[in-house]
């Protein structure tokens, strides 16, 4: 008994908890534009007489804050369904996200050492970030239509 009360999680909690630490719905528009001027700032960058090694880091860098703030905020009409469906998606994207940086540094290993490039922890937010997003809008998505069909 005690043992299934430790492997088992509490999801009223973290349902409640899941809702009250997001972000509010308004940041997906912020959101929106960070990535604009992210995306300024690599353009920038390519300009001859500006320094690359500032404005394309800092657009990189801008790019995975307007993700981050897209991901963790709340939808304009949030359901109580999407907090289950968050973590739904939550626990495979860290997966995901662990599995590809772990087997790109394998396979960086059989690379000469002059060639190695291993992954940057901004490569691996981003493919968490991408992946969360796609398989959350994914399964809302298909939620949404089994709903529909439902009603029907």
């Amino acid at each position: 008994m005690v043992g299934s009360f430790i492997l088992k999680p509490n999801l009223y909690f973290m349902e409640f908890e899941t809702n009250k630490h997001l972000l509010p719905s308004y940041f997906k528009i912020i959101s929106f534009v960070i990535a604009g001027l992210a995306l300024i700032s690599a353009i920038i960058s390519f300009n001859e007489n500006l320094d690359p090694n500032i404005l394309l880091p800092l657009g990189k860098y801008l790019f995975l804050l307007a993700l981050a703030f897209f991901s963790f905020s709340k939808e304009k009409n949030e359901k109580k369904s999407f907090n289950q469906l968050r973590l739904k998606c939550l626990i495979p994207a860290i997966i995901f996200a662990n599995i590809f940086f772990l087997f790109e540094t394998f396979m960086e290993l059989f690379k000469s050492v002059e060639h190695r490039e291993f992954m940057s922890a901004f490569e691996v937010l981003l493919i968490f970030h991408v992946y969360y997003l796609v398989s959350f809008y994914y399964y809302k998505n298909k939620q949404k239509k089994a709903q529909k069909t439902v009603q029907v």
